[in-house]
Protein backbone atom coordinates (compact mmCIF):
# COMPACT_ATOMS: atom_id res chain seq x y z
CA UNK A 1 0.00 0.00 0.00
CA UNK A 2 1.16 3.53 -0.74
CA UNK A 3 -0.31 6.98 -1.08
CA UNK A 4 0.17 9.69 -3.70
CA UNK A 5 -0.30 13.39 -3.01
CA UNK A 6 0.88 16.61 -4.60
CA UNK A 7 1.95 17.85 -1.15
CA UNK A 8 5.67 18.47 -0.55
CA UNK A 9 7.71 15.65 1.01
CA UNK A 10 8.09 17.52 4.33
CA UNK A 11 4.30 17.87 4.64
CA UNK A 12 3.78 14.18 3.89
CA UNK A 13 6.40 13.15 6.46
CA UNK A 14 4.75 15.30 9.10
CA UNK A 15 1.30 13.98 8.27
CA UNK A 16 2.51 10.37 8.33
CA UNK A 17 4.16 10.89 11.71
CA UNK A 18 1.06 12.54 13.23
CA UNK A 19 -1.29 9.89 11.81
CA UNK A 20 1.00 6.96 12.66
CA UNK A 21 1.23 5.82 9.03
CA UNK A 22 3.96 3.38 8.08
CA UNK A 23 3.33 2.95 4.35
CA UNK A 24 5.18 4.93 1.65
CA UNK A 25 3.81 8.28 0.57
CA UNK A 26 4.80 9.68 -2.83
CA UNK A 27 5.05 13.42 -3.38
CA UNK A 28 3.77 14.02 -6.91
CA UNK A 29 4.50 17.76 -7.04
CA UNK A 30 4.28 17.96 -10.83
CA UNK A 31 1.01 15.94 -10.83
CA UNK A 32 2.37 13.46 -13.38
CA UNK A 33 1.13 10.32 -11.58
CA UNK A 34 -2.17 11.95 -10.67
CA UNK A 35 -2.71 12.97 -14.31
CA UNK A 36 -1.63 9.55 -15.61
CA UNK A 37 -4.34 7.90 -13.52
CA UNK A 38 -6.92 10.47 -14.67
CA UNK A 39 -7.84 11.66 -11.19
CA UNK A 40 -6.81 15.32 -11.34
CA UNK A 41 -9.28 17.81 -9.89
CA UNK A 42 -8.40 20.55 -12.39
CA UNK A 43 -10.26 23.25 -10.47
CA UNK A 44 -8.08 22.76 -7.39
CA UNK A 45 -4.97 21.20 -8.99
CA UNK A 46 -5.09 18.24 -6.59
CA UNK A 47 -6.09 14.60 -6.92
CA UNK A 48 -9.64 13.46 -6.47
CA UNK A 49 -9.60 11.13 -3.46
CA UNK A 50 -9.28 7.74 -5.13
CA UNK A 51 -8.44 4.22 -4.05
CA UNK A 52 -6.96 1.69 -6.48
CA UNK A 53 -6.07 -1.98 -6.18
CA UNK A 54 -3.51 -2.82 -8.86
CA UNK A 55 -2.35 -6.36 -9.54
CA UNK A 56 1.23 -7.51 -10.10
CA UNK A 57 0.95 -6.98 -13.86
CA UNK A 58 -0.11 -3.34 -13.38
CA UNK A 59 -3.79 -3.90 -14.18
CA UNK A 60 -6.22 -1.81 -12.15
CA UNK A 61 -8.58 -4.36 -10.57
CA UNK A 62 -10.52 -1.97 -8.32
CA UNK A 63 -11.02 1.78 -8.44
CA UNK A 64 -13.17 4.03 -6.32
CA UNK A 65 -13.20 7.80 -6.61
CA UNK A 66 -14.86 9.87 -3.90
CA UNK A 67 -15.74 13.57 -3.78
CA UNK A 68 -14.73 14.03 -0.14
CA UNK A 69 -11.23 13.09 1.01
CA UNK A 70 -12.69 12.07 4.38
CA UNK A 71 -14.81 9.37 2.72
CA UNK A 72 -12.88 6.19 1.95
CA UNK A 73 -13.76 2.59 1.21
CA UNK A 74 -14.15 0.40 4.27
CA UNK A 75 -11.42 -2.08 5.17
CA UNK A 76 -13.86 -4.86 4.24
CA UNK A 77 -14.34 -3.37 0.76
CA UNK A 78 -10.58 -3.18 0.20
CA UNK A 79 -10.03 -6.69 1.56
CA UNK A 80 -12.70 -8.02 -0.81
CA UNK A 81 -10.92 -6.35 -3.75
CA UNK A 82 -7.59 -7.83 -2.63
CA UNK A 83 -9.09 -11.29 -2.21
CA UNK A 84 -10.53 -11.05 -5.73
CA UNK A 85 -7.08 -10.59 -7.26
CA UNK A 86 -5.96 -13.42 -9.51
CA UNK A 87 -3.66 -15.82 -7.70
CA UNK A 88 -0.13 -16.32 -8.91
CA UNK A 89 0.45 -19.83 -10.25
Amino acid sequence: MWAVSNDPVANLKGYAARAGLSFPMLSDADLSVIKAFGILNERQEIAHPTTFVIDRSGTVRYAREDVDFRVRPSPDEILAALRALPTKK
